[in-house]
């Protein structure tokens, strides 16, 4: 799988997804976004390392991910209460990882269907 099959697959299985999610690089340079992380200023070519404060990042597990080829996931105390992140390793380009994050943007009990 190359390159752009790669981002077009990210973006086929995340545009939609209501938390913000990337794609970083074990450099930590942002190379996709899905809508909802545009739509909060998320930039590809930035290092997703400089968005927000310096100890918001003291947990993060790229490398972790990308050194095993395993997922990665952390609970952490989000602005609605219990939030969880998540580091993805992409198999077929292994510096790469999907990063999100789950209840960090809205209570998810308070969805109405």
């Amino acid at each position: 799988m190359n390159y752009e099959n790669i981002l077009q697959a990210f973006h086929l299985m995340w545009d939609n997804f209501p938390e913000p999610v990337m794609v970083t690089q074990k450099s930590r340079e942002i190379v996709a976004v899905n809508k909802k992380a545009a739509e909060l200023g998320l930039k590809v070519g930035v290092k997703c390392s400089s968005i927000g404060k310096p100890e918001n990042h003291k947990g993060c597990q790229c490398n972790k991910a990308i050194e095993t080829g395993e997922p990665i996931s952390c609970t952490y105390d989000g602005p609605f209460g219990k939030a969880y992140g998540y580091w993805l390793p992409i198999s077929e380009k292994p510096e790469w990882v999907v990063h999100f994050g789950v209840g960090s943007n809205f209570e998810y009990e308070k969805i109405s269907r």
